[in-house]
């Protein structure tokens, strides 16, 4: 009863000084409301950018091997990459490596001019083989998926991403028409899926697959590949098979210590994990800022009630005259100080919500409300309210009644 006494005469004191309850409030408000919107900011980006990681990779459970020792910068076409990944290469992968459950083969370029009748754009061009599609989680929405019989016959066939039908077929089903790639013929036999815009932001939908022996042999003139991708048996022991793959290609390649391997080999899953590493730090980074500006917050409200400490001399004599004791007065003082900083929690929690909202819609990512981050938020606040009234409810608390009367 007593606590709930002293409650109630907290909130009056509080109430009788809106404008210094509002400025011991706002530092709080702001610096909550700072970590509420980057935590769910944050998290709305990782998994955005995870996601479109996803979409471009297909699948974790897979290993890529592009020529050069990672000197690559970009993704890999045959204008940037040596020639030194062969078809060979894939075919010996596929018979010994034990790790490795499936191969698919890959020749690429990009930027290349796609016609049908008056109508051109620009496009990536993949030849691949049969299985490349459903090991990197392409998938059809209308007509058909390239085929061991289109590789092995060299035929000029085609499936084209939705931005490539959108551009050259907005009003007429593409399936059966011919259209030009670099002026060679191609009949449309699918098209896929739209997967969107990867993780630098650029759609993945403008894209063209060919069979990789017609890429070869028929558009590309080139007999080395851009990419092998190998499905391993065992995805969560990525590095087993990266080792054997490794010796497998220094054996075929005859490269030995200390020359340089003259490809390399990445994990999916790893990449992934450095991206999420990168955006963690960023996001810590920011965090701590933001806690920051929510100490900063509990100082200004330390600094307003030891103001408010020596203008209230009075009030504090009488009460201590009427017969409250030290603890009664330094228990008033710390539940304003955590009063005021719980309330300024709330209204921060809500513009953080609200702020996070708008900052998620503005960059295009789905809204996400980190209820850890808030819980957490709302703690933090009224840990800071106690910690920094400690100093004011002392104060207050020592204050001796006969001379605070006098003054």
């Amino acid at each position: 009863m007593k606590v709930f006494l002293i409650f109630l005469m907290a909130l009056r004191s509080l109430a009788r000084n809106p404008l210094r309850s509002f400025f011991m409030m706002l530092g709080v408000t702001i610096g909550i409301a700072s970590l509420t919107a980057l935590a769910s900011v944050g998290e709305a980006t990782k998994q955005e950018t995870m996601q479109r990681f996803k979409r471009m990779v297909g699948n974790y459970n897979i290993v890529n091997i592009v020529p050069g020792a990672a000197r690559t910068r970009g993704m890999p076409s045959l204008t940037t990459v040596e020639p030194s990944l062969t078809f060979e290469d894939a075919k010996a992968l596929a018979r010994d490596a034990s790790s490795v459950a499936q191969v698919a083969e890959a020749q690429n370029a990009f930027d290349i001019d796609v016609k049908y009748r008056n109508k051109t754009t620009a496009a990536a061009i993949y030849g691949i083989s049969s299985n490349w599609l459903e090991m990197h989680s392409y998938f059809i929405e209308t007509g058909d998926v390239i085929l061991d019989d289109d590789v092995n016959s060299l035929a000029r066939i085609a499936v084209i991403g939705p931005d490539v039908q959108a551009a050259l077929f907005a009003n007429e089903d593409p399936i059966g028409k011919q259209l030009r790639i670099a002026n060679v013929p191609f009949q449309i036999k699918g098209v896929l899926v739209s997967r969107g815009a990867g993780p630098g932001g650029s759609s993945m939908d403008s894209i063209v697959f060919i069979p990789v022996t017609t890429a070869s042999k028929r558009l590309f003139n080139r007999n080395y590949l851009t990419t092998i991708t190998l499905q391993l048996k065992d995805p969560d022991n990525p590095q087993t098979g990266i080792k054997e793959i490794s010796s497998i290609l220094r054996g075929r390649h005859k490269i030995v210590p200390p020359i340089e391997d003259d490809f390399t080999v990445s994990s999916p899953r790893a990449t992934a994990e450095q991206v999420s590493d990168v955006r963690s730090t960023l996001g810590t980074i920011l965090f701590g800022v933001a806690a920051i500006a929510t100490i900063i917050g509990g100082a200004v409200i330390m600094s307003l009630m030891l103001i408010a400490v020596s203008e209230r001399r009075g009030e504090i004599g009488i009460r201590r005259a009427l017969g409250a004791t030290r603890s009664d007065v330094m228990m008033q003082f710390l539940i304003e100080a955590a009063t005021i900083s719980f309330i300024g929690g709330l209204a921060g929690v809500a513009l953080g919500i609200g702020g996070g909202a708008i900052a998620a819609s503005q960059q295009q990512l789905p809204p996400v409300v980190m209820w850890s981050a808030i819980l957490g938020a709302m703690l933090l606040s009224v840990v800071l309210g106690l910690v920094f009234g400690l100093q004011p409810a002392w104060k207050a608390a020592k204050i001796d009644p006969i001379e605070a009367l006098r003054s």
